[in-house]
């Protein structure tokens, strides 16, 4: 028992932000290397010009989202990942968010969430954050690190333009809820088999070619959760067969969450939009044997050993 706590602890240590200077003195102390690189993390930003419905108050999200771009510049961060659902409704709301993210410098990569197509469905398919494959998955490589972003919006019933894959994600939804599936709502989405194929091609590019790997998807695949990717279940079995996968990086929780399956860790990031005044976002400092999360507002910070 004592050697399992141990390596619990040792696994995932959670860190409070609200003492700056002790954040600071921590981390001189626990890192004496160099990161490799550093990059960020926004996710659910999901501004809209509406009031707050709930704990979700929309306007608040340009002001929080200019706040972390302006401490990603300052932490010279190599890039940044937004892991979805940047506004909410209306695509013209896209406009002022982007504008704030061009207007730092810094090069961002976009994953597509279910609120990113909550748009008339004439722009469904012309959403600005599925670059830069109009598939809304592709990968890139940095410092031998391979970083996949997925499109877990494939199969969903939100999205309405492709007729197809709406009523196969309809025939899933109705069978998994027959089974009493915890995620099958319908603001879920999931991969197509063809994006799977794809992810396991990937995932030996990388083995070949000596890269440790992060992934980075709206949606969780574990623990289990209602808000994980419907078909989680068949993609959870391909991870484990690799060893070079660092993290699961995503959204669309917005309490956040953790788990840790096979060494890989599974890193459900908090919601931006959430709160009035208090922001939520993060920096990963990247070093050869673990990441440093260093989070700010209600995002914890973390250190994740590999």
């Amino acid at each position: 028992m004592k050697l399992l706590i141990a390596s619990l602890f040792a696994s995932i240590i959670y860190i409070s932000m609200s003492d700056k200077d002790d954040r600071k003195s921590l981390y001189s102390n626990d890192q004496s290397q160099k990161p490799l690189f550093s990059f960020g993390i926004v996710s659910d930003v999901q501004y809209a010009d509406y009031e707050h419905i709930g704990t979700r108050f929309y306007r608040s999200s340009p002001e929080k989202l200019r706040e972390a771009m302006t401490t990603f510049k300052n932490d010279s961060i190599s890039f940044v990942i937004n892991l979805g659902d940047l506004i909410d409704r209306d695509f013209g709301s896209y406009k002022s968010v982007l504008d704030i993210m061009d207007s730092s410098g810094l090069k961002v990569y976009h994953v597509a969430g279910n609120h990113d197509y909550s748009v008339d469905k004439r722009f469904k398919n012309r959403l600005p954050v599925l670059t830069p494959s109009k598939k809304g998955y592709y990968s890139f490589v940095y410092n031998k690190f391979r970083f996949i972003c997925l499109n877990g919006n494939e199969l969903s019933t939100y999205i309405s333009n492709n007729k197809t894959a709406t009523k196969e994600a309809e025939s899933n939804l109705s069978a998994m809820k027959e089974k009493g599936e915890i995620n099958a709502v319908e603001w879920n989405g999931g991969f197509s088999n063809e994006q799977i194929r794809w992810l396991k091609e990937e995932l030996d590019y990388a083995v070949a070619a000596d890269e440790k790997v992060i992934l980075a998807c709206h949606f969780p695949v574990a623990p289990d959760n209602v808000h994980n990717l419907l078909n989680y279940k068949a993609v959870l079995p391909l991870l484990e067969n690799y060893r070079n996968i660092i993290a699961w990086f995503n959204g669309h929780n917005h309490a956040g969450n953790y788990s840790k399956l096979n060494m890989m860790h599974f890193v459900t990031f908090k919601g931006m939009v959430e709160t009035e005044s208090e922001n939520s976002f993060a920096s990963i400092d990247v070093y050869k044997n673990k990441l440093w999360i260093r989070g700010y507002g209600r995002e914890k910070s973390q250190i994740l050993d590999y």
